[in-house]
């Protein structure tokens, strides 16, 4: 079997549930001489969608011809053809959704879900947390988005602290109040986005903030700082008790070793579509594990990133959670062959063949791509 076209297909969803909101996607889809198509995804389609597309058709002439069947011997191939110009970042965001098209193309060959292809199962479930609360909630808001969770069984809840401002006090109350909603028996994680800030916290500022936040019990605490150095997050691991947690943003497996050996983290959060692919996800999993560290898959897409990461988070025995977005996205439940089954809170291994993602006439027509869509925060 060999590939015989490699193409972005783009598309615009709405988002967010408030009126005109939208957002936009990049998938990749791979065909093959044996009649087999595999899809996947890059986190880069939220944000700069033409681009993404653009840099998928410089990977096409690279891998035409390949056998699909050996995902991470493509990847390398590809890399390679980056070294003077991205190794890391826009790149490698989007190879990571041809890599993951080819797990999708072989795992239907083979007639076996993806995760089996990475040896298998190891969890029967994973607990599955509801990541929500964007900035421009209101108290009274959040409260039924986090009262929501609960209602639907999830396990956790995740929300976004800091809008561009540095206030403890206000914070502590947004998250007093989800808290309370939520119950002290689930899980409460916040996400300070410090990648967006234009003056982001110090490592003095952000411990500060969790000792303000410790009576609320909080999971762990995530991008507390930007995400440039690693050092900034050891040195905050040692002012705090509450968990620090990063990495969705590092591309390549290499950086997540450098961070881990930094000792960056509590919690280390991989994306399957971000990282470089299905391959670079499980190396960067396993350098965590070696060294004692937990990981908790970051999802924040469409059903291919959603596939993608759990059919990984199911194959890896150091991962304890499953993100998945509240705030809506008819490109994740309408491409599912088989529903994504989350059972009291937990999400099942999957069982369809490969990532388990079909993408119709029908759904591209319906959701048309719309040119300069891109998103600037991506939440």
């Amino acid at each position: 079997m060999r590939i015989t076209d490699v193409r972005p297909v783009l598309l615009t969803h709405p988002y967010g549930g408030e009126p005109g909101g939208r957002r936009s996607a990049c998938f990749v889809e791979v065909e093959t001489d044996a009649g087999i198509t595999g899809i996947g995804e890059t986190y880069a389609g939220v944000y700069v969608p033409e681009i993404a597309a653009s840099i998928v058709g410089l990977f096409k002439p690279l891998v035409v011809g390949e056998d699909p069947t050996g995902p991470e011997a493509v990847y390398r191939l590809a890399y390679r053809a980056t070294s003077y110009f991205g190794r890391t970042g826009l790149t490698v965001m989007v190879l990571s959704a041809i890599e993951n098209a080819l797990w999708d193309i072989t795992g239907q060959a083979r007639a076996v879900p993806v995760h089996a292809l990475l040896g298998g199962a190891v969890h029967d479930e994973l607990p599955v947390y509801g990541s929500g609360g964007p900035f421009t909630l209101s108290i009274p808001e959040l409260v039924d988005q986090a009262a929501e969770t609960r209602r639907r069984g999830l396990r956790g809840f995740k929300m976004r602290v800091n809008f561009f401002r540095y206030q403890p006090e206000a914070e502590a109350e947004r998250v007093a109040a989800a808290r309370e909603a939520l119950g002290s028996d689930l899980a409460l994680a916040i996400d300070a986005v410090q990648t967006y800030n234009p003056r982001p916290w110090s490592v003095k500022e952000a411990a500060r903030m969790l000792r303000r936040l410790e009576p609320f019990d909080l999971a762990w605490a995530e991008e507390m700082l930007p995400p440039f150095d690693p050092e900034p997050y050891a040195e905050l691991r040692r002012a705090t008790a509450t968990p620090i947690s990063g990495g969705e943003g590092l591309t390549t497996a290499a950086q997540f070793e450098q961070w881990l050996r930094a000792g960056a983290f509590d919690l280390a959060q991989p994306d399957a579509t971000i990282v470089g692919g299905i391959g670079e996800a499980r190396r960067a999993c396993e350098a965590a594990a070696r060294r004692g560290i937990p990981v908790a898959m970051h999802v924040w897409g469409s059903a291919p990133t959603l596939a993608a990461n759990v059919h990984l988070a199911v194959a890896t025995p150091n991962c304890i959670w499953v993100e998945h977005p509240v705030l809506g996205n008819p490109l994740e439940s309408e491409l599912f062959v088989e529903p994504l089954v989350i059972r009291d809170g937990h999400v099942q291994p999957p069982t369809a063949p490969g990532l388990g993602i079909r993408l119709t006439a029908a759904l591209r027509a319906k959701y048309p791509f719309v040119p300069g869509s891109g998103s600037v925060f991506g939440v």
